[in-house]
């Protein structure tokens, strides 16, 4: 057969296909899929639980939802490479050596900060505060009834870490205390037999975290600011692949807009995983619960059909 007759055949059924609308399956390698969303998510229940409500947003929007589980640094670099395209769980200033290269390189952009009011710090029982314990400064005066002692969970851990450098600098007056170290599980098991029990204890408290809600205790103020800045509170913030940013800026927007505050995200890992419900459950329970403020997250989006998110959402949980 004539080689130019072939070649003409060819540009025919690919004008052909074109004007079918079928241009993107022949060039799909080269066209980003708009209405796909890989959400890297650490094996943290936060970052789980968080990640999961997004999608329970997205998904009825029209947006295939897809969940990349990998640890932290893994995740970062994946970002870097446009392997993930969003990230809910990026903690500065504890992760931002992991991250802030790839920022400072434009692989990826910083779109905000997602959660407010966390924070890391020496937590107490509720009753002790209310008795008069209220900043790290004054735990010296209360050593004998916390035996000198701070339990704490795994070594090597950012919270173990603050822990052993603040006795061995004193801070506090922590100098000649010790540390009782385990895992977080069993931190928190003594914690809550010592509230149930009325007995004081010194444990390492954070939020968001299910110990919030579950446990009658208080995280001190930390003037010295020994577990981070402004007194040990950590920016949450949502990552970006930079090419996700440039050719989804609807989806953008949603992110940069998606924002928690660590009291409900602490309900949310509490309902999750410490009272084992079924994540989808809780997402979607919460969602048609609060639809005025994930319309607020939703403002100027659109879903993959071009109509208004809000109130595509709005139909879906409330037919």
């Amino acid at each position: 057969m004539n080689k130019r007759i072939v070649n003409r055949g060819i540009a025919g059924l690919l004008l052909a296909a074109a004007a079918l609308g079928y241009s993107s399956l022949v060039f799909a390698a080269d066209t980003p899929v708009a209405n796909t969303v890989k959400i890297g998510m650490p094996p943290w229940p936060g970052a789980t639980i968080k990640s999961q409500v997004v999608g329970a947003i997205l998904k009825p929007l029209g947006y295939d939802v897809k969940y990349v589980k990998a640890s932290a640094p893994i995740v970062y670099l994946s970002l870097s490479k446009a392997r993930v395209d969003v990230n809910l769980s990026a903690w500065s200033p504890g992760q931002a050596s992991s991250f802030m290269p790839y920022v400072k390189q434009h692989k990826i952009v910083k779109l905000g900060e997602n959660l407010t009011g966390a924070t890391s710090g020496f937590a107490v029982p509720k009753f002790m505060a209310k008795q008069g314990l209220t900043s790290d400064r004054q735990l010296a005066q209360y050593a004998d009834q916390f035996d000198s002692t701070v339990h704490c969970i795994e070594p090597g851990s950012g919270a173990n870490n603050i822990v052993e450098k603040a006795i061995k600098n004193d801070s506090y007056g922590l100098g000649n205390w010790h540390m009782a170290h385990s895992s977080t599980a069993a931190m928190l098991a003594e914690a809550k037999r010592a509230i149930d029990d009325h007995k004081p204890i010194l444990f390492c408290g954070w939020q968001p975290h299910w110990m919030m809600v579950a446990l009658d205790m208080q995280i001190l103020k930390d003037p010295k600011s020994l577990w981070g800045p402004n007194g040990g509170h950590s920016q949450v913030l949502t990552l970006a692949s930079s090419d996700f940013v440039k050719h989804n800026p609807n989806l953008a927007r949603f992110f940069r807009q998606f924002q928690v505050d660590s009291a409900t995200q602490s309900q949310w890992v509490y309902a999750a995983s410490y009272k084992k419900q079924d994540h989808q459950q809780v997402a979607n329970r919460w969602i048609a619960a609060h639809l005025d403020p994930v319309a607020d997250w939703l403002d100027g989006v659109k879903a993959a059909n071009g109509q208004p998110a809000a109130a595509v959402l709005q139909a879906h949980f409330k037919p």
